[in-house]
């Protein structure tokens, strides 16, 4: 939990964005879960030398989730996915939902598209929370015949799978792998050519996220073991290559690194600690409450690392 915390409250895209929520005074007793994330950050903000413990935001957190009320370890990348998802829940200012509505591709460009599947998920959820970090993917079907449809979907995070063998790799590598094509055999007819054939699939991304969040698959869920493959990284990521041209946002895809999780230990056992970059300039490492500076630059090869916190370069 507190790994999470650091990296969400280090975020200056997403802490901005929430002071002006607040100063409209959408923060309030209907969203519980958010106040108590926002008054922590105000803590933060206004202490600096000593460490703060978020006994208060655990017990509300609790009184949700049951399963975080004790002290077993539980995933991080998990606890924040359903941290922003609450936040999402209530800071949503689409108050009267539309009904779902599919999306038709048919006859329209990919850029018209992609406006339309944005339009349509926002007229059933908005908020700070997607603005901050859902980005959107584009699934690009492609008949033998040349016909194109499309599909949409919104993401939080990016999860990226690791080799097996516990072999050396980066994540250039894995955004690659993410991204990466494959064959799909159609049930229906196609559109233009009428037959049923196999369509070739291709994944970009068509709206970049402002907030970017790796996910590093370390657990294998069949095996019950941990991944320990050594992940290159950087502190600066390009998504250009994944992001498709004929959207609008080609030139929306350079990132900066401002956050890192690490776990140390096994599958059931173990310990979390963040690496954090304050002013855009110094990196520390935040463990538990331990404050230690790093310096200028970090160590980018990692047996450890288990999730990565881009922001957007402005």
């Amino acid at each position: 939990m507190n790994t999470c915390l650091q990296n969400l409250i280090h975020c200056k895209f997403f802490i901005k964005k929430l002071v002006k929520i607040n100063q409209r005074k959408k923060i309030t007793e209907s969203t519980p879960i958010t106040t108590e994330f926002f008054d922590l950050c105000h803590k933060v903000s206004n202490e600096k030398d000593y460490a703060l413990n978020p006994t208060t935001f655990k017990n509300i957190f609790s009184k949700k989730h049951k399963e975080y009320k004790g002290y077993s370890q539980l995933d991080t990348q998990e606890f924040c996915r359903v941290l922003l998802e609450d936040m999402n829940y209530e800071l949503n200012e689409v108050k009267n939902p539309s009904k779902y509505k599919e999306l038709s591709t048919e006859g329209k460009s990919k850029k018209q598209c992609d406006k339309e599947f944005d339009t349509l998920f926002k007229s059933r959820e908005n908020s700070v929370i997607i603005d901050s970090f859902y980005g959107q993917i584009i699934n690009i079907f492609t008949c033998k015949c040349g016909y194109e449809t499309y599909s949409f979907q919104k993401v939080l995070d990016l999860p990226l799978l690791l080799p097996e063998g516990d072999e050396q790799t980066s994540i250039s590598h894995l955004l690659d792998d993410y991204f990466e094509g494959d064959t799909i055999q159609f049930s229906d007819k196609c559109k233009k050519c009428g037959k049923k054939t196999v369509h070739q699939k291709e994944i970009k991304i068509s709206q970049p996220s402002n907030v970017l969040i790796l996910s590093l698959q370390r657990i294998n869920e069949r095996t019950q073991k941990k991944n320990l493959s050594q992940v290159k990284f950087s502190e600066k990521l390009s998504l250009k290559k994944y992001v498709d041209s004929d959207c609008g946002f080609y030139n929306e895809s350079q990132y900066e690194l401002f956050g890192i999780t690490c776990h140390k230990g096994r599958i059931n056992f173990g310990h979390y600690y963040t690496f954090i970059k304050i002013n855009e300039r110094d990196w520390y490492e935040f463990n538990d409450s331990k404050v230690t500076f790093i310096g200028r630059e970090i160590n980018t090869i990692s047996t450890s690392v288990y999730a990565l916190f881009y922001q957007k370069k402005s």
